[in-house]
């Protein structure tokens, strides 16, 4: 009969330990995505205004011979060659982080895999924040031929409060692999809408930083129930990726 009592004991506190540790958890992701920002808003006060760039060197610049930094370069670090995952020091954001393990979700750590491998769990905001695109005539385009080697201006988002920076992010391909950027609902270069990355993984809400440096957990708004198939199999719903507030960019908007 005790040991009866212990076991039913136990089962009901199990669920209570493991909400527990999820709220613990989110407690210390919100401390490190916040640490992100903050290091951003340190970095642009350095660099007159302008964000650090997302992904340098993620394309060619015209006249350079040099490709050997194409695609080895994120925000939060950098790798040696294709093949190999990022480190988290080496980037950007790195001298303006107190280390680099605050760019790693503690609930995160064991998908360490995929094309972007290394950059811990979070995602930048680089279709925006990341990368000097601008509105011109109502399009997007690209400031200068350097647009990928330099985050946007803060004069581009007149209300950071309401400008998302970095979320916990994950990339659906058969399982859940990291990634290094939130996408927005519709990509605002190409056209249409990318495949989502925002991934709700704390009690069904995503931690989100602000341009404001503050944080908050959004629950998922909408999400995209198709799978592509090749290159990219799974459905994102289903491993609670996707998107928050409204359906289109405002959240992640320059002007």
């Amino acid at each position: 009969m005790v040991v009866a009592i212990l076991a039913s004991l136990a089962g009901m506190l199990v669920p209570t330990l493991n909400s527990a540790m999820a709220i613990a958890e989110s407690g210390v992701c919100q401390s490190n995505i916040r640490l992100l920002q903050l290091g951003n808003e340190v970095y642009q006060r350095e660099h007159k205004g302008y964000f650090a760039p997302g992904a340098p060197h993620m394309y060619p610049v015209r006249g350079s011979r040099d490709f050997s930094k194409i695609n080895t370069i994120r925000w939060f670090g950098v790798r040696e060659s294709l093949n190999e995952p990022f480190s988290r020091t080496g980037g950007p954001l790195s001298p303006y982080l107190p280390t680099g393990s605050v760019a790693g979700c503690p609930s995160f750590d064991e998908f360490l895999t995929g094309f972007e491998a290394g950059c811990g769990g979070y995602g930048y905001n680089n279709s925006f924040v990341g990368q000097y695109t601008i509105r011109r005539d109502g399009q997007y385009v690209r400031a200068n031929e350097r647009w990928h080697l330099s985050g946007g201006h803060t004069t581009q988002f007149p209300h950071p409060s309401r400008t998302v920076a970095f979320t916990d992010t994950a990339f659906v391909d058969g399982g859940l692999i990291e990634y290094s950027f939130c996408e927005p609902p519709e990509w605002p270069l190409f056209g249409g809408r990318p495949r989502p990355s925002i991934h709700f993984r704390h009690l069904g809400k995503a931690n989100v930083a602000w341009l404001d440096t503050h944080v908050t957990g959004e629950p998922m708004s909408f999400t995209d129930d198709v799978n592509s198939g090749n290159p990219y199999e799974g459905i994102p719903g289903e491993q609670h990726v996707g998107w928050f507030g409204p359906d289109d960019n405002t959240l992640f908007d320059c002007r």
